[in-house]
């Protein structure tokens, strides 16, 4: 690596280094929108809502088949039972034995239909139940839909205004790389890969930027007599002094 480096490609140095610094500073921005990660929260929640009402929804029509079919076997037995109380009442039957197991055999139908009732009335309650569920799921997946359409346009827009800054940046630096020797562009891009993003720094007030070290005097005054390529004691990134 040659230490004889003009002024001036030193200073587009730096100028890299803003470009660099610029579109890392974009890049972060656009990885860390507070819009983009409330988005992701809301289209989590939005998913285990519609996750959360198919299972409603089939509870409820489950219950709903449960209670047509107790109401149909509850009609079959109203139509059993008055068939057979027909027989009983009619004359017919002058068996008394016949008439005993008649009459056991309403009263057991009125006793099935009677237990059938008390489950259709706790099909019912559940039915009914499971319907406030799924209304009250329908309105928070409609609120969270909502939240997220307007999240998502607005990530869109922000997104695209980072990418055109990016866009403009990342021409910049291709400007300004092409103008500096290979190898020095390949040191400072060693460094900025090590050092945080940042592989020159300007020396100011006796300072260097990069790791904000008070250089000793001596070592200030070396470095603005030989000019050149120079490098940080503390931190090695290239130093620029104005």
């Amino acid at each position: 690596m040659p230490t004889e480096v003009e002024p001036a490609v030193l200073q587009r140095l730096l100028d890299l280094q803003s470009e660099d610094t610029a579109i890392k500073r974009l890049a972060d921005r656009r990885e860390s929108l507070p819009e983009a990660r409330r988005l992701a929260e809301v289209n989590e929640n939005l998913a285990e809502l519609e996750a959360d009402l198919q299972i409603a929804n089939r509870q409820n029509a489950d219950a709903g088949r449960e209670q047509e079919r107790l109401e149909g076997e509850i009609e079959l037995l109203d139509q059993k039972v008055a068939r057979e109380e027909q027989r009983m009442y009619s004359g017919n039957v002058a068996n008394p034995k016949e008439l005993s197991s008649l009459q056991a055999e309403v009263e057991a139908l009125k006793r099935k239909k009677s237990s059938m009732e008390d489950e259709l009335l706790d099909v019912m309650e559940r039915k009914e139940q499971i319907g406030e569920t799924v209304q009250t799921l329908s309105a928070e997946r409609e609120e969270a839909a909502r939240e997220s359409a307007e999240l998502t346009a607005k990530v869109e827009g922000l997104t695209g205004e980072i990418d055109s800054e990016l866009k403009v940046h990342e021409s910049e630096r291709l400007g300004v790389a092409s103008t500096i020797p290979d190898d020095l562009l390949a040191l400072y891009d060693k460094l900025r890969e090590t050092k945080n993003g940042v592989g020159a720094a300007a020396l100011e007030d006796g300072t260097c930027q990069g790791c904000h070290t008070k250089l000793p005097a001596k070592e200030v005054e070396r470095v603005k007599s030989e000019g050149g390529l120079q490098r940080c004691d503390n931190c090695r990134r290239i130093l620029v002094v104005p």
